[in-house]
């Protein structure tokens, strides 16, 4: 009996140092989880493998006519992220219809990225296909290049209803002068993907990212002067320019650099849309990306300046950063396979000067 008794005694006190044991252990990796701040985490690993939104070289863009010439012979890929009604509608040969949400999975088990020289995406105006690209160059697709312009640089038709029919000259001499003061460093967005490790992070944000409608963040100048008090209106132009004329209440931030934990990241609000415009649009689209992937709400300026100053924007700035009907090649459109490329003749690329300098698309 009083063997018994001890042993029960022994029983129980091991049940309860096990159960403590565990619930201690339980609470010490809840407080390690607990501890990791994940937008911290992601912020470092993108400025350390790539630093995409403030590279020298982006936007990364590849030229219609190179695309044109390289559809027989090289190893060229282009994928077309428009609604498949308007990719039926008319197309380059040999494209592949992926939408957004969808194409991470099909880099991932549908083709090999790296077995192409270069892999195009396309949408009628280069703002989606920008936003996609920075997405995807975040995550060391570096093979993949944006088409400059869009299908409105393919052909014309694309042209007329998207960048043709948005440029517009509606505030040339009723831009603002006086400066606006960026706000005070705060704290980063929120994350809560439940991942530690860097990549994990940016692969599930990345994903999240890609699911947006783009039809529910666009917005055009108007939209952003009637909800200016809701917005975080961002100016991507070096000072110099930004001073000779800008959005009413916009703030100016220096494009490829002042999205960095060393510069003005932090004075970015979490708690309202950012508006980021540039010349074309196209640049801002890697900004809306990179905000996007680190929580921040955002809302695309399509067409940047030449939305509203766009006569200004062909005058004073290089032929990049401002359409134009030099821009349009009227290359054959293939409409559900009946039409393709009618000739052999190669097209002489086109010129256009690389922006390495800060200032935009």
């Amino acid at each position: 009996m009083i063997h018994s008794n001890i042993l029960s005694k022994l029983t129980a006190l091991i049940i309860f140092v096990l159960l403590f044991t565990n619930c201690s252990n339980s609470e010490s990796e809840t407080q390690v989880e607990s501890s990791v701040n994940e937008a911290d985490v992601l912020l470092q690993y993108l400025e350390e493998n790539g630093n995409i939104v403030n590279d020298t070289p982006i936007p990364y863009f590849v030229n219609a006519d190179e695309i044109y010439n390289s559809l027989r012979a090289s190893n060229y890929h282009v994928i077309d992220v428009r609604p498949a009604r308007e990719f039926k509608r008319g197309h380059i040969q040999n494209a592949i219809n992926i939408q957004p949400e969808n194409i991470l999975e099909y880099f991932e088990n549908q083709i090999e990225p790296n077995s192409f020289e270069k892999i195009a995406i396309v949408c009628n105006n280069a703002h989606l296909s920008g936003y996609v690209v920075a997405i995807l160059r975040m995550l060391g697709y570096k093979n993949t290049y944006n088409m400059r312009f869009g299908m409105s640089s393919w052909n014309e038709s694309i042209a007329r209803r998207a960048w043709a029919a948005n440029i517009s000259d509606d505030l040339i001499g009723r831009l603002e002068i006086a400066p606006h003061p960026k706000n005070e460093p705060g704290k980063l967005p929120v994350l809560n993907t439940g991942k530690t490790n860097g990549y994990d992070i940016l692969r599930t944000r990345a994903q999240e990212a890609l699911e947006i409608k783009w039809s529910d963040v666009s917005i055009d100048y108007m939209d952003a002067l009637e909800n200016k008090d809701t917005y975080y209106i961002i100016n991507y132009w070096p000072t110099s320019l930004y001073d000779q004329g800008h959005l009413p209440g916009a703030i100016q931030y220096d494009p490829k650099k002042a999205f960095h934990s060393e510069e003005d990241i932090l004075t970015l609000p979490s708690d309202k849309p950012i508006v980021v415009y540039c010349f074309t649009g196209q640049n801002a689209a890697y900004a809306n990306a990179y905000l996007a992937v680190m929580g921040y709400q955002f809302k695309s300026l399509d067409y940047g300046a030449n939305g509203f100053i766009h006569a200004t924007m062909k005058a004073t700035q290089r032929a990049s950063r401002s359409f134009s009907d030099m821009h349009i090649k009227n290359f054959p459109l293939e409409r559900d396979g009946l039409n393709s490329i009618s000739t052999d003749v190669a097209v002489p690329g086109e010129i256009i000067e690389v922006t390495t300098a800060a200032g935009g698309c």
